[in-house]
C-alpha cells in the first residue's frame, strides 16, 4: 500500500506522517499485538449538525481538535507537536448552551483554552473556525476533508518510470523462506475489493499494477478467514484494499516520487512489506446493504486520523476502526500503529521479497 499528519504540518512533520502511510511498518516497534477486549456497544451516529464541527482549528499558537463521543463533543487541545494522534492531549468536554455556543469544561487556567466555545459555519454548515472566549482559531481541513485531496506528483511520465521499473533487478536477499500465494477470492468467501493500485484512484493516479486481483501467503490468508468469521458476527465483512503487491510495482512507486520525497517511501532495494505477500490493507463494509463504512479516514491518505489511536472523529468511526483491528489481531496478525488498515502476518523467519506479476499468477 502506499500506503499521514494533517495536523497544522510543518513540512518536516508532514513528510514523517506522509511515510508513514506510504511505508507500511518494517519492525515490530511500529507493530501492536495487543488485544482490545472491552469495545462495548456499537455507538449511535453522531448528530450531523454536530458531524460538521468535528476536525481541526488552529490559532492562537496552539491546535486543537474538536471531537464526538456519546452524543457529546469533546475538545482535545494538543501541546506536543509530537502528538499526532492527539492521545496525550487534554480532553475537555463541550456543553451545549444553544446552537453552536458551548461551555468548556475542566478546564484549568494553565490549559489556556478558554470557558467558552462558539462556532462558525460556511454556507454549507461546515464548522470553519472556533471562537474560545476571545481566541479565534480556524479551521485546517485535512486530506480526505472538504474535497482536499492528496496527490503525488509524479515527476515524469508514466509510461517512461513503468519503463525503467519493468527492467529493474529485484535485490539480492539473505531469507530464503517465500510465501505461497493464493487468490482470495478463491479462499476466502465473501471479501468485497476495492484494489485502489489497479485503478487511477489513488495517490499517484495512475495504475500500479495491471489487473485488479488480491493475493496472499496461503497462512495469512486462512487466519483472514478467522477474521472474516468474527466480523460476520458483528455484521461486518473485510474489504480489501491492497495485498500482495509485486517488487516491480513498489520500484515503479518510489521512481515516481520527486527527489525531495524519495523519502517517504523505502528504498527499492529494500522492499516493501506488501512485496513478501503476508501483508494487507482492509477495512469494512456493511454485511446488510454491501455498502463500504465510513471509516475514520480513507486509504493512504496522509492525516492524523490514519494513526490507529487518533481520538478524533465520531465514536461510531473509532468504534469501527476498533473493532476490524480486535478482529484482525484476534485472528493473529499484528495491526500498524502509523496505520490502522494495514496489518501483518507475523513469522520468526523472514520472507523474501516477490517479484511475480499478479496477472501470471493463477
Amino acid at each position: 500500500m502506499v500506503g499521514l499528519v494533517r495536523i497544522l504540518l510543518c513540512s518536516c512533520l508532514l513528510i514523517a506522517t506522509m511515510q508513514s502511510v506510504l511505508a507500511a511498518p518494517k519492525t515490530s516497534a511500529k507493530a501492536e499485538n495487543k488485544v482490545v477486549t472491552e469495545l462495548g456497544p456499537r455507538p449511535e451516529e453522531c448528530q450531523l449538525d454536530e458531524e460538521y464541527l468535528l476536525g481541526v482549528y488552529a490559532g492562537n499558537g496552539s491546535i486543537v481538535l474538536v471531537l464526538e463521543r456519546k452524543g457529546q463533543l469533546f475538545l482535545a487541545h494538543r501541546t506536543e507537536e509530537e502528538d499526532r494522534d492527539y492521545s496525550h492531549s487534554a480532553i475537555f468536554p463541550l456543553t451545549k448552551q444553544y446552537y453552536d455556543c458551548y461551555s468548556v469544561g475542566d478546564v484549568p487556567k494553565a490549559a489556556a483554552v478558554g470557558d467558552t466555545a462558539k462556532f462558525e459555519r460556511d454556507q454549507e454548515g461546515n464548522g470553519v473556525a472556533l471562537r474560545l472566549d476571545d481566541n479565534i482559531y480556524n479551521r485546517k481541513y485535512q486530506f480526505g476533508e472538504h474535497a482536499k485531496v492528496f496527490k503525488v506528483k509524479v515527476v515524469r511520465p508514466w509510461p517512461e518510470l513503468e519503463k525503467e521499473a519493468k527492467v529493474a533487478l529485484l535485490p539480492k536477499q539473505r531469507a530464503t523462506k517465500q510465501a505461497t500465494l493464493v487468490d482470495l477470492s478463491q479462499v476466502v468467501p465473501q471479501l468485497h475489493y476495492d484494489l485502489r493500485y489497479a485503478t487511477t484512484n489513488n495517490c499517484f493516479g495512475h495504475p500500479l499494477v495491471p489487473v485488479a486481483k488480491a493475493y496472499l501467503d496461503q497462512e495469512a490468508a486462512t487466519a483472514l478467514i478467522k477474521a472474516q468469521e468474527a466480523l460476520r458476527m458483528r455484521g461486518y465483512g473485510l474489504l480489501v484494499w491492497e495485498a500482495y503487491r509485486p517488487w516491480q510495482a513498489f520500484k515503479l512507486a518510489t521512481l515516481a516520487l520527486p527527489d525531495k520525497e524519495k523519502r517517504i517511501l523505502p528504498k527499492a532495494e529494500e522492499g516493501y512489506p506488501h512485496d513478501t505477500g503476508r501483508s494487507i490493507d482492509v477495512s469494512l463494509y456493511d454485511l446488510a446493504t454491501g455498502q463500504p463504512v465510513q471509516m475514520i479516514c480513507d486509504f493512504d491518505v496522509p492525516t492524523a486520523a490514519q494513526f490507529s489511536a487518533y481520538v478524533g472523529g465520531t465514536g461510531l468511526e473509532r468504534w469501527q476502526r476498533d473493532v476490524l483491528r480486535q478482529a484482525m489481531l484476534a485472528a493473529g496478525f499484528t495491526a500498524s500503529k502509523d496505520e490502522w488498515w494495514h496489518f501483518d502476518y507475523p513469522s520468526q523467519e523472514k520472507y523474501q521479497m516477490l517479484n511475480i506479476p499478479l496477472q501470471e499468477l493463477k
